[in-house]
């Protein structure tokens, strides 16, 4: 005995009670889209969860299920089917099983749906005649007859909830959807009972808490996901967000908040991404919970680290801590940190790539650094090799690292060469970009994994084809990654429509030094993806004025489908000094002076003259290795430039095809 007074234990894995259940700590998902099923919860779906709550996650909220025909969207889940109770049944019973409880989240998108549904068109409806936000359609405003329909659809929906299993029922008034509409001025311009003060924009949602409770009885659980902040001047702030929650319990018994922020005109709040803070609610969440004592309160947003959890918890800022992208990245997240093995923890890099990007464009949800994410049926843990072989990695990117890391956890000998005296690729780049940050995180989690797996690791090691041939391996994997692309290698046109006659700046040798550029600079943008936008803002500190060349119809086209394209244009606005010509291609460069043709008036020429620099932003190019041509196996960008996530995916998807061969 040392006499040392000992730390109290952490909160984070005691029980809570939620209204009528109990759950084993205080971990959760919360909703998140994952296109997984149609119309009802799917095996796939099963699967996911199973995963996570045999992780150690003690609560789901099973997200988006759609509470009347006119909110249906194909690949998401109709709550007010009467088919989905079997189907429903099927998937509570098998979290259930694990020791989780699961509740379900009943929705509508109102002005965010579709005019063209799954079952044909349909009238958008909501609070007021509006341009949604998300789809740029404009909106019907709601009769009233639509609102009674739509409160009987909810207290239905939940009705089949209970009959499915479901724990308790989440009431969706966040994130710019149906209800959360009526509660916001942003959105609720009406001028009958449903709108004005607090008391007509709390009514719709009021009605529908008092017809659900109404429907399921007191002996079962009913909250709401409500934003806690718009973040907008026009909009709720944080006190008119608490009085709607004061306003919204006096009304019906409510057994949880699930808080949010933000809407569909601030998307970024709603999906935030790596460029916002990572604790981006933690005073909004801690606000809401000093103004209700004696309700589970739900913290998104509030922790600092996913190795801080326990301090939300500790401090009293929420009762529950919603780690959802974290869990997606490592389902095993609650048991490490239960068991004290957080260094262990595969981290969430935020870039919202794998999950809401594939999302966005109606694909199932994966993620970037966990590509079995929602392919848990089908990838599950490899048994390791009976008859062990030498593998030699060319390439210490993303993609050469987690192979690496991969076939030796599978039981292979492994060498990894890397010619850079550094591992991680482009990934250093990255982490460079002002809001990618947290590039660094996968890169320091490969870093370990590859000390951990005992990964035979050299760099500044440049491998001839001599060399090549005599590495005692097995077999090789060739993860090379790509280079800058130069101006004039792409077939048909790009963004030079001449030659340029004087010397452009590599796009990563700028972003590495962008104070060499001088003041005044351009860049010609033919690439249009994230690698394009995280040089642009990688020079936005360094330059006075950048003048933003691009081919394409507006600037970045590709980057979007995570939900942040919003912020990178008022960043590129803040900076001031940002020139977007669109449509435009460069037809000379002298040193000094750019010229350039306009797509819409293409005999009318612009020159933009006193130029420091003009940075050339071409589609990068794969790097193959003298007398690796032919090779049988190449990943990552030496297949064919990408992102880290076809990196990731293919490292990992190699290692299951050398487990399948035996």
């Amino acid at each position: 005995m040392t006499g040392l007074p000992t730390a109290p234990p952490s909160s984070l894995f005691t029980p809570l009670r939620i209204g009528t259940f109990d759950v084993r700590n205080r971990l959760m998902q919360a909703a998140h889209s994952k296109q997984y099923s149609d119309r009802v919860e799917s095996a796939r779906e099963t699967a996911y969860f199973v995963r996570r709550a045999r992780g150690g996650c003690a609560l789901f909220v099973a997200g988006n299920h759609f509470v009347h025909p006119s909110g249906s969207i194909r690949n998401f889940e109709d709550a007010f089917r009467p088919e989905s109770v079997a189907a429903n049944r099927r998937m509570t019973a098998a979290v259930h099983r694990e020791g989780a409880r699961i509740l379900v989240q009943l929705n509508h998108h109102g002005a965010q749906a579709q005019p063209d549904g799954p079952d044909g068109p349909r009238a958008v409806s909501a609070p007021s005649r509006l341009l949604s936000p998300s789809t740029g359609h404009a909106t019907r405003a709601a009769s009233r007859r639509d609102i009674a329909e739509l409160v009987d659809g909810w207290a239905r929906s939940a009705a089949l909830a209970r009959d499915g299993g479901f724990d308790g029922v989440e009431i969706h008034m966040a994130h710019g959807y149906l209800l959360h509409q009526f509660l916001s001025p942003l959105y609720n311009a009406r001028t009958d009972e449903f709108g004005g003060d607090v008391d007509g924009r709390t009514r719709f949602p009021r009605e529908v808490l008092r017809a659900v409770r109404s429907r399921v009885g007191d002996d079962f659980t009913v909250g709401i996901r409500i934003v806690a902040n718009e973040f907008h001047p026009d909009g709720l702030d944080a006190a008119d967000c608490r009085a709607i929650i004061a306003a919204l319990r006096a009304e019906a018994r409510i057994d949880f908040l699930d808080l949010a922020a933000g809407g569909y005109h601030n998307v970024h709040y709603v999906f935030p991404s790596s460029a916002m803070p990572v604790a981006w609610l933690r005073e909004e969440v801690a606000a809401v919970k000093a103004a209700n004592p004696d309700v589970p309160v739900f913290g998104v947003g509030a922790a600092t680290s996913v190795e801080q959890a326990a301090e939300v918890v500790d401090s009293g800022i929420a009762d529950m801590v919603a780690l959802t992208r974290a869990q997606l990245a490592d389902p095993d997240l609650a048991r490490k940190l239960a068991e004290g093995r957080a260094d262990e923890i595969q981290h969430c890099i935020r870039l919202n790539q794998g999950c809401l990007g594939r999302g966005s464009r109606g694909l199932p949800v994966t993620c970037t650094v966990n590509p079995v994410a929602g392919r848990e049926r089908e990838r599950g843990p490899r048994a390791e090799a009976a008859s062990p072989s030498d593998w030699l990695v060319l390439g210490g990117g993303p993609a050469g690292m987690r192979a690496a890391i991969e076939l030796a956890r599978d039981g292979h000998r492994v060498r990894l060469r890397e010619r850079a005296p550094e591992l991680g690729g482009q990934l250093r780049h990255a982490a460079r970009v002002p809001g990618r940050e947290s590039a660094g995180l996968l890169l320091a989690d490969l870093l370990r994994d590859l000390r951990a797996r005992g990964v035979d690791v050299r760099t500044g090691v440049e491998t001839s084809a001599e060399e090549l041939q005599s590495i005692p391996a097995d077999r090789v994997v060739i993860a090379t990654g790509a280079r800058s692309g130069a101006v004039g290698e792409l077939a048909g046109a790009g963004a030079w429509a001449g030659p340029a006659a004087h010397e452009v700046v590599d796009p990563l040798d700028a972003l590495a030094h962008p104070e060499r550029l001088g003041d005044r600079i351009a860049v010609v943008d033919a690439d249009g993806t994230a690698y394009a936008s995280g040089v642009v803002l990688g020079l936005l500190p360094a330059v006075r004025e950048l003048h933003l060349v691009t081919p394409f119809e507006t600037v970045f086209p590709h980057v979007g489908a995570g939900y942040d394209r919003g912020l990178l244009l008022e960043r590129l606005d803040a900076h001031g000094g940002v020139v977007p010509h669109v449509r435009h291609r460069v037809t000379s460069y002298d040193g000094t002076g750019v010229v350039l043709r306009d797509g819409f008036r293409s005999a009318v020429p612009r020159v933009l003259e006193g130029l420091d620099a003009v940075v050339a932003i071409e589609p990068r190019t794969a790097v193959i290795p003298a007398g690796a041509a032919d090779a049988p196996i190449v990943i990552g960008d030496a297949l064919s430039p990408r992102n880290i996530d076809a990196a990731i995916h293919e490292a990992v998807e190699l290692a299951y095809r050398v487990a399948d061969e035996g």
